[in-house]
């Protein structure tokens, strides 16, 4: 049996996931960064993309999409603090390109210096990330 670490995914509203973990990987600002136990201390921002989640080893790998953020792991502990996340496997998909459209149909909606353009070109960001990694 390997060592493990705890693993919290956390956003703003709720704890996403906590669980001892064998391996964990995330879109870090500086490239993909992986925890195992025993790891030495490291703090990064996070950008949008796939947290990779391999909870016991033989185990498939879960899968978190997540929208920026920051990440922190000492060996024993990691933590993902992100602006947004959910995992993957529950994306409904049909939803997904309903927002996507729905979206889209606001975007357009918009004059240039409108202050929402911001906001719901996040939306979209976020829905299409969504869309790309429940394809897969």
């Amino acid at each position: 049996m390997s060592a493990t670490l705890l693993c919290d995914i956390v956003t703003p509203e709720r704890l996403i996931y906590s669980a001892e973990v064998n391996f964990v990987a995330v879109p870090a600002s500086e490239g993909e960064i992986g925890f195992l136990a025993g790891r030495s201390p490291v703090m990064s921002t996070l950008n949008s993309g796939l947290v990779r989640v391999k909870p016991e080893e033989n185990s498939a790998m879960l899968r978190f999409a997540v929208a920026g953020g920051y990440v922190e792991g000492d060996g024993r502990k990691i933590v993902v603090l992100a602006n947004r996340a959910t995992n993957v496997d529950e994306v409904e998909l049909d939803y997904v390109k309903e927002k996507i459209t729905e979206t889209e149909q606001k975007l357009k909606a918009l004059s240039e210096g409108d202050a929402q353009v911001a906001f719901f070109t996040a939306e979209l960001n976020w829905y299409q990330l969504l869309e790309n990694y429940a394809k897969r």
